[in-house]
This record gives C-alpha cells, structure tokens and sequence, in this order.
C-alpha cells in the first residue's frame, strides 16, 4: 500500500472517529434522532478499520464512488422537493 493510501485511510479513520465522538454528544440531548446516525457512523469506522488492516483499499474506493453518487442523487431529489411547484 502506498503511503498516501495509508495517509488517506488514516485521515477518514480520524474523522469518522470525530463524527462518532460528535454525535455521542448529540445523543445526550436528541437521543431519537442521533442514536441511528451514532450507530451508523460507528460502524463505518469499524469497516473502515477492517479495510486499513486487510489493505482492501479499491473497495474503499468503490464504496466512494457509489456513495457519491447516492449523495449527488439525494441532493437533487432534495432540491426537486424544495422548489416544486405548489
């Protein structure tokens, strides 16, 4: 693996470990509506772990394209609903 794939991992390690942290402090006052985002996030550091460890980085990489993708799909579905017609 190449030192800026281990850089990069390492990076959304220490992320999704600040997200989890975050929202663990968001679940203390709106715990019904963070508590799945916790859970959610929390186990996309283990996977993210499990990934660095076995060196399956193209995974990753394809994870993100299709995760792009959903979020360019959910924006504009979002936007459709914002400014439809009344």
């Amino acid at each position: 693996m190449e030192i800026e794939e281990k850089d990069t991992v390492f990076l959304m390690t220490l992320a999704i470990f600040g997200a989890v942290l975050a929202s663990g402090l968001a679940v203390l006052l709106q715990w019904i509506v963070v508590l799945p985002l916790t859970l959610a996030v929390l186990i996309l550091m283990i996977i993210t772990y499990f990934l660095y460890k076995k060196r399956a980085i193209h995974l990753s990489e394809n994870g993100e394209n299709w995760v792009m993708i959903l979020t360019l799909l959910a924006f504009i579905a979002s936007f459709i609903y914002l400014y439809r017609p009344v």
